[in-house]
């Protein structure tokens, strides 16, 4: 989509704390009333101003499912079901490419506690709050450099409290010549607040995993879209977090993108982003998810080469506290996993399961540690409710597919 000119509308939705037992038809009463409200003034503007509008939705995330020990099921399940809520809200909606109204939404998380009391008495020293992610305080996410147009909330006695706490750490940091940020609440029809489920017995999965400081995912990334926003994402989660303030802690996470010359038979190849455009695709969703003060500037470092002896392209991203992305052009399943004898875990979706095994047997034959291996949950209508219509459900698994969006670009802008 073309833009008029100025800022690329750039919004922030700040959710309450999610339920204890997260499932499709939990997180839809929770919160679809008020995500599908933000959708719709959302698509509105993108229309009105020919830029597709940016959402953030974050929302909390109980500290210990995400840092003492890695509940990653618990994780991805609450990725995995905003993502899916998204997509069918969009569906049903028609919010999409095709029509010229296309919302880009990505889902962050903030380290935040679940009950009113430590909300406001808990929240740490801004000096001893990294702002390298995947996940920060809500004093970071409030005192961040990233220039949100609007700020969002849920209209209900959970929402306010969330929003008047980061109103207020963003007013003990910015003064008035940083100009006002529009605050607007959007109705709630949930039947109860969240913080009433939040009592529930907790249901983590309580497998747990070393640290890992090296972690890999390949695909296409053709027209980012969630189910590669959910896969990403998940693979920044397994990253070692654990870094204390001050302490550089070598990591990497490498990213393997499908070289051009694989995809010259892929349908509506003339709409196929070229590696560039897809690596900087990536590349920006990466460094919104992973660093919250950094999402709408270049890292401190971006080198673009040609890997010596090949006809590789790599991109790599030097980022605080010790962290290097890097973006590999690969032509083959395995990429930098049986090149980087240092990688410890790969990130694949359930439909290249067979990849990991494939993988892990190559490393075998070179006499090197097993990946381990995480799975991400495809994405799908299967759990919608009955009053979903067939279009909509047609709409949402077309959402997940590149090739797909491509076909509707096509439809759009030939007729």
């Amino acid at each position: 989509m073309s833009s008029t000119g100025g800022p690329q509308p750039l919004w922030l939705l700040l959710l309450p704390s999610p339920p204890r037992e997260v499932t499709a038809s939990t997180i839809k009463s929770l919160y679809a009333s008020t995500i599908s409200q933000v959708l719709q003034k959302a698509a509105d503007v993108s229309s009105a101003f020919s830029s597709v509008t940016i959402l953030d939705i974050a929302i909390p995330c109980e500290e210990s499912i995400a840092l003492e020990s890695f509940h990653y099921s618990d994780l991805q399940n609450l990725l995995g079901q905003l993502y899916r809520l998204i997509c069918l809200l969009c569906a049903e909606n028609s919010i999409d490419v095709q029509y010229g109204n296309d919302v880009d939404v990505r889902v962050l998380l903030f380290k935040d506690p679940d009950n009113e009391a430590r909300l406001k008495d808990r929240v740490p020293a801004l000096v001893d709050d990294p702002s390298t992610g995947p996940m920060v305080s809500l004093r970071r996410l409030a005192c961040c450099g990233r220039p949100w147009q609007r700020v969002c909330s849920m209209d209900d006695v959970d929402g306010e409290i969330l929003l008047q706490l980061f109103l207020r750490l963003r007013n003990e940091t910015f003064d008035n010549s940083r100009g006002k940020i529009v605050v607007e609440r959007f109705a709630s029809k949930r039947s109860s607040p969240a913080s009433a489920n939040a009592t529930a017995s907790a249901t983590h999965d309580q497998v747990t995993r070393a640290h890992h400081d090296a972690v890999a995912v390949g695909g296409t990334f053709d027209h980012l879209h969630a189910g590669h926003k959910l896969l990403l994402s998940m693979t920044a989660l397994v990253l070692n977090t654990n870094i204390q303030p001050g302490v550089e802690v070598e990591r990497s996470l490498i990213v393997g993108i499908t070289g051009d010359k694989l995809l010259e038979n892929k349908k509506y190849r003339e709409y196929l982003q070229d590696w560039h455009q897809r690596q900087a695709a990536v590349q920006s969703f990466l460094l919104a998810f992973l660093i919250v003060d950094q999402p709408m500037q270049s890292p401190s470092s971006n080198t673009d080469e040609k890997n010596e002896g090949s006809h590789e392209r790599t991109v790599t991203n030097i980022l605080p506290l010790g962290l290097t992305i890097e973006y590999v052009e690969i032509f083959d399943a395995f990429g930098p996993t049986i090149t980087k004898e240092s990688i410890s875990a790969l990130v694949l979706s359930g439909e290249t399961r067979a990849g990991g095994k494939a993988v892990n047997e190559k490393r075998a034959a070179k006499q090197w540690t097993a990946l381990d291996i995480f799975e991400v949950d495809v994405l799908d209508s299967a759990t919608a409710d009955a009053a979903t219509s067939d279009h909509a459900r047609d709409d949402f698994q077309n959402k997940l597919s590149s090739t797909e969006i491509r076909r509707r670009l096509a439809k759009r802008l030939t007729g």
